[in-house]
């Protein structure tokens, strides 16, 4: 693998987190380019800016990595090793017990670390996030997403657009990176996490898997019920 050709987008509002920023040095040194973008209150807007802007830079891949996540260095071979369309690490909410990304609905057990692997999701976040150039392809083709002209005439396209969907008898609000798994489900594409990946995603302090089922002490692997965190 090329590392030259998978660009780190990473949307920042004001600052990265320490560990973060330590790792994505790492990258940089290992051959990755890694773009800062910082100032946007809107994600959404600093996601289609930093996509469109890779797409026309030839880009092949792009990994996508918030600012607030710590990760190792080896988990972003780990995603592109998969060779997969869209790939992504699992991380929890800060403070609520609870995923950012959001199980496909016939998961019933997942099991983390050593003996974890992939599994398919209905939703993914956007903080651990690698997808390859063809999905914007065929999003491009399939949804006809229109070019916004933005300061200085340079074309973005609203690939992570939030979106409003049917739901039973009513609607829901996708953010910004559901939206786009939304967009990628609807051409065609699975959505698949790798539960062997360990992320922490920054609060008050690292939360990760076991966060979601009590918290403390951290475990090398973990099954989850996904039914009992519902009830």
């Amino acid at each position: 693998m090329d590392n030259s050709r998978c660009v780190v987008l990473v949307p920042a509002g004001r600052s990265i987190e320490p560990h973060c920023d330590f790792s994505l040095r790492q990258l940089e040194a290992a051959g990755y380019p890694v773009r800062r973008l910082y100032g946007f209150a809107q994600v959404d807007v600093a996601r289609n800016r930093l996509a469109s802007e890779a797409l026309a830079d030839g880009f092949e891949e792009m990994m996508w990595i918030d600012s607030d996540i710590a990760f190792e260095p080896a988990a972003v071979e780990r995603l592109r090793s998969h060779r997969l369309p869209i790939t992504c690490g699992l991380y929890p909410k800060k403070i609520e017990k609870a995923w950012s990304s959001q199980f496909a609905a016939d998961q019933g057990t997942v099991t983390f670390g050593q003996e974890g692997g992939l599994v398919e999701l209905r939703y993914a976040a956007g903080g651990f996030l690698h997808v390859r150039r063809p999905v914007f392809e065929e999003m491009d083709r399939q949804l006809a997403l229109p070019r916004c002209l933005g300061p200085g005439g340079f074309a973005t396209v609203p690939y992570f657009l939030p979106m409003v969907v049917p739901s039973g008898a009513g609607h829901v609000y996708l953010g910004e990176d559901f939206a786009f798994s939304e967009r990628a489900r609807r051409c065609g594409f699975r959505l698949l996490a790798d539960t062997t990946i360990r992320l922490q995603h920054i609060g008050i302090y690292g939360y990760s898997w076991e966060d979601v089922c009590g918290g403390l002490p951290r475990l090398p692997s973990l099954k989850l019920d996904l039914g009992d965190l519902t009830r």
